[in-house]
This record gives C-alpha cells, structure tokens and sequence, in this order.
C-alpha cells in the first residue's frame, strides 16, 4: 500500500491564520510545574498591517530566490498582511516568505526540467531537497511532505511539486516581471 503524502497548506490566508493561532496557545511542560498555565515572559508581538508589510519587506531579502520566480512583495502584502484592527504575530511573515518561497522553486525546477535545462534543474532541485524541508521545523508533515517532493523531482516525478503550487501559489502569489515571472534574480542569501 502506497503511503499518501501529506496534503500542504491550502492558502496564504490559512498559514496567517494558524501562526495566529499559534501563537495565542499557552505554552508550558505536561506534568511539570506550573503544567497548563502560560510560561511567564513577554507577550507575543504583534503587527499590524504596516509592521507586517515592514516586517516582509525586510524579511525577503532573507530569501534566496529563482532567476525566473521572485514574489511581488506589493501583492503578496496585500493578500497575507493583517486587515484593520486585526494583527499578525511577529513571524507569521516569515511562514508566508517560506511558502512563496517554496513556490517559486518548484515553480523554477518544473519550468526547467520541461525545458529540459539540466543546470537549472540541478540548482533548484538542491534547494527542494536542502532548503525546503527545514521550513516550519515544527512541522513533521510538512518537511515529510517536502522530502517526498523532492525525492519525486530527482526521479523527474513533479506531481507533488505540482499538488503543491496547484493549492498554494495559484492565484494567491503573482511574480515580479511580466506578472507572472521575474526577469533576474535580485539580492538575498539562502533562507
């Protein structure tokens, strides 16, 4: 029997919501003191729409990104930022960059192995296989689901790739350039 791989997130909007969620869990050790109760420290920060937009914007160039697929960070902002009075957990920005990150690498891996451009492939196949899976390290699924992914790429199977840009970048990510892709790959290290 075939094991299923886990299903990635659904869309932008449902990361912000979790790391929200997230962040609102009081956090302390089972069977320990104090079991139960929130640990004592600083409450969580949060952003509003304009920290979170600051708080993107700074943290893209953490990213490393494909010549072919960098994110329109004005659309990006709009579609994932904190609306009104509502805000954001500090971090929850980061969540968003990794899976638009994630996006334009098996985004820029699909394109070049249809092309049949083995240097590019190689590239964006080494970051689906070494940077990929440790985003959200909290997230066994999601790392399995990562691992799988690229396991599936090196044997030139792009269906998992393709599952997840289908349920998280269609639509929800535009690229810088033409509104689709971008033209140059712009600064940033490796995630």
């Amino acid at each position: 029997m075939r094991s299923r791989a886990p299903s990635p997130v659904k869309s932008l909007t449902v990361a912000c919501v979790l790391a929200a969620g997230l962040s609102a869990l009081p956090t302390g050790c089972a069977g320990g003191p104090g079991a139960g109760s929130p640990v004592p420290g600083p409450p969580p920060v949060l952003l509003d729409q304009q920290g979170f937009d600051a708080a993107l914007r700074r943290a893209a160039g953490d990213f490393r990104w494909p010549a072919d697929h960098r994110p329109d960070l004005d659309r990006l902002s709009r579609n994932s930022a904190p609306r009104g009075t509502d805000a954001a957990p500090a971090g929850s920005e980061r969540i968003i960059l990794e899976i638009a990150n994630s996006c334009a690498w098996y985004l820029s891996w699909a394109a070049a192995h249809d092309r049949a451009d083995a240097a590019a492939a190689a590239a964006a196949l080494q970051v689906l296989e070494e940077v990929l899976p440790t985003y959200g390290p909290q997230d066994p699924d999601g790392r399995r689901f990562a691992e799988e992914a690229a396991a599936g790429a090196r044997a030139g199977d792009g269906s998992l790739a393709r599952q997840f840009t289908e349920a998280n970048c269609d639509g929800a990510i535009t690229w810088a350039g033409s509104g689709t892709a971008a033209a140059a790959d712009g600064p940033g290290g490796a995630p």
